[in-house]
């Protein structure tokens, strides 16, 4: 093992900025501490997309992530259809509503919204919703299936997990992958343009 990285208390999105200094500077075997499930989550999926395997043991309020090297990283580049023509469009959700004023209205226009761009051609590359535009893809919300369309064309949805923790909705997401700063930025810095509502 070449080392241990300790994470314990860390918010979002520290644990996955720590694991992957330690990987970029050379470790291939590391065992990450993390003391909360959803920074467990981000440490594994980051892990695995850098083509490491990711094993997790509880001990306690404790979670041990074991993470080995197997693989060189696979590169950053877009799906297929986004590289072919080049664009890496993103779609950016910071609220539930569409527009300031009216609320009714508001949540009328996000759902319409939500459905023409299942219609676009080409549809986004992806997409992420962070404060209260998490509430869009979970449990109860009127845009779920609209979310779901999207994903069924290959849009990536990430939806920001301490902003699912804030609300207490992590449980009640339906649609999308809890995701964390690290890959929404990351995200929105290799757009090759965006749109924000």
């Amino acid at each position: 093992m070449d080392g241990i990285v300790d994470a314990r208390g860390m918010a979002c999105p520290a644990p996955v900025v720590k694991t992957r200094d330690a990987l970029k500077g050379g470790a291939r075997d590391i065992e990450v501490l993390v003391d909360n499930p959803t920074a467990r989550d981000n440490v594994c999926r980051f892990a695995t997309s850098q083509g490491c395997t990711a094993d997790v043991r509880e001990e306690g309020d404790i979670f041990r992530i074991a993470v080995s090297k197997t693989t060189e990283a696979p590169s950053d580049r877009p799906e297929p259809e986004a590289a072919d023509s080049g664009i890496r469009s993103v779609v950016v959700l910071s609220e539930d509503i569409m527009g300031r004023g009216n609320r009714e209205l508001g949540e009328i226009l996000v759902k319409a919204f939500l459905n023409t761009l299942a219609e676009s051609d080409p549809p986004p590359w992806r997409m992420v919703l962070f404060n209260s535009g998490v509430k869009l893809a979970v449990e109860g919300s009127d845009t779920v299936q609209a979310l779901s369309n999207l994903e069924s064309l290959g849009v990536e949805i990430l939806v920001c997990g301490t902003c699912l923790d804030f609300f207490g909705l992590k449980e009640k997401l339906a649609a999308g992958t809890v995701s964390n700063m690290y890959d929404i930025l990351t995200t929105m810095l290799s757009a090759t343009n965006s749109v924000a509502i």
